[in-house]
């Protein structure tokens, strides 16, 4: 064989081989499971790895930050003044005028969740769970158990902050309700059911945000909740206070009601936005109370016949009263004003107005934009605080009532029918006032056998006796409320 032919075999051998090794390099691989263990084994990896998604991480980051709270606390309970063959509605309602119900104070046991928001030991859920306590325990999700104090609890808010006495606790990281956006994933975590489930860990349940800005009525109480995050993620009993998250693992929420029949989840939850709740957890630390905001701005809607005969528009809201010596009145907003916006939200109605206002804190900056007959106004002024008066103080601060003779503006403030008589304005945690079951807005009209029409005769009457019994209008219904001392 000749010399050229030789080297021709050669190379034709070498070119053979390099072409079936790309081939193999570039052909598409087959998975064999029962035979291929090292790429079973990546792939199972790359299972793993999808199933630790987005929600899985976010929930493993909150998780060891949401606790379960214990309270045994006192509850206003009625009783019926008629005995059993009248004891039902009918007499109840008919009667109820001349022969109000008894409410007396009972210990109970309730249950709900919070969230650590500091290594030092502040934790964060809502009024309702820790209301009237006697005490409160707080449970972690490794089981360790401490005594929780209360720091400020806020009732119109329905929110509390609590303290822990260790440190270097996780913590969860507070996110922004901003720019949250409809349809997004949500997931709620908390203890639904406290200890039924024999397990200190938080559970998890996920869904969507369903609406924003709700406003709710509590069917528990005359709470009424305004500027809410709707969610279908499931909210039971015993989540109550417990976070909403996000994705990215951050708090957008604090759960707080649900719409339910049967008392279960039916997939329409609320929570708090975190924005707000931000405000309440700055006032509660720097003053250990929400200190009440004074804007002295009061609206009404602009019907069709007003807009026609003041020559205005008719969206918006019109001014129709100013408090002396407010904010409003110093910054320069007059009667017959229009106002469109606020802080750059549209006002459209007097529900738009109070769902905004309803969480406004004192030092918050309100930009109005407003219309004084068809010249567009831009107007700035800080939210001042409402101040007690020092006689209030001084006279009945002790029991933790603070009271007001009714004027203008709380009748406005409180929607009361009284045009004289006693108010409520703020109730403490902790005392008389709050074990009674006073509430802000509540008309006290007769403690013992006194009739009650000043701050004086509420002073005298609360000196006079040890049991306390006292008649109060509450929203219109006719109420006694008793204690024992």
């Amino acid at each position: 064989m000749r010399k050229r032919d030789i080297l021709f075999i050669f190379f034709g051998v070498i070119l053979t081989i390099f072409v079936v090794r790309l081939y193999n390099m570039l052909k598409p691989e087959s998975v064999h499971y029962y035979s291929d263990n090292i790429r079973l084994v990546d792939l199972n990896d790359e299972i793993l790895k999808q199933r630790a998604n987005a929600i899985v991480l976010a929930s493993q980051k909150i998780s060891p930050s949401v606790v379960s709270i214990t309270v045994i606390q006192t509850k206003i309970v009625s009783t019926s003044p008629f005995f059993s063959p009248f004891a039902d509605e009918f007499f109840r309602d008919f009667f109820k005028d001349y022969a109000p119900e008894y409410y007396t104070r009972k210990k109970i046991k309730n249950l709900g969740s919070g969230v650590i928001i500091s290594p030092d030991g502040y934790i964060l859920t809502n009024e309702h769970v820790i209301a009237n306590a006697i005490d409160i325990n707080i449970t972690l999700p490794d089981g360790r158990q401490f005594r929780g104090k209360i720091i400020a609890s806020d009732q119109p808010h329905d929110l509390a902050l609590l303290k822990i006495d260790v440190r270097d606790l996780p913590y969860a990281e507070l996110g922004t309700s901003d720019d949250l956006m409809i349809g997004e994933w949500v997931i709620a975590l908390g203890n639904p059911f406290g200890f039924l489930l024999e397990d200190t860990r938080p559970t998890v349940t996920v869904g969507v945000i369903s609406a924003l800005n709700r406003s709710i009525k509590s069917t528990r109480d005359s709470r009424i909740y305004k500027d809410m995050i709707q969610t279908d993620a499931a909210i039971n009993p015993g989540n109550s206070g417990g976070p909403l998250v996000n994705i990215l693992g951050q708090v957008i929420g604090i759960n707080t009601a649900i719409f339910s029949s049967g008392g279960g989840s039916e997939g329409i939850g609320f929570a708090q936005s975190i924005d707000n709740v931000k405000k309440f957890i700055k006032e509660a630390k720097e003053f250990g109370e929400v200190r009440t905001p004074w804007i002295g701005l009061w609206v009404q809607d602009i019907t069709q016949e007003i807009a026609e005969s003041m020559g205005i528009g008719i969206s918006g809201v019109l001014v129709n009263n100013i408090d002396i010596g407010s904010s409003t009145q110093g910054a320069g907003i007059k009667e017959g004003d229009r106002i469109v916006s606020v802080n750059n939200r549209a006002i459209n109605s007097v529900s738009d107005w109070d769902r905004f206002v309803s969480n406004v804190f004192v030092d918050d900056i309100l930009n109005i934009t407003l219309f004084r007959k068809k010249k567009s106004i831009e107007i700035s002024f800080i939210v001042k605080e409402f101040k007690q008066s020092t006689g209030t103080e001084k006279s009945i601060g002790i029991y933790g009532i603070y009271v007001e003779n009714i004027d203008s503006r709380l009748k406005k403030q409180y929607n009361l029918r009284y045009n004289e008589g006693v108010v409520v304005i703020k109730v403490e945690p902790n005392k008389i006032g709050r074990k009674l079951g006073l509430k802000p807005g509540d008309v006290v009209l007769q403690i013992g056998n006194m009739c009650i029409r000043t701050k004086n005769d509420f002073q005298r009457a609360f000196k006079a006796s040890k049991n306390i019994n006292v008649i109060i209008d509450r929203n219109g219904m006719i109420v006694q409320l008793y204690l024992g001392l």
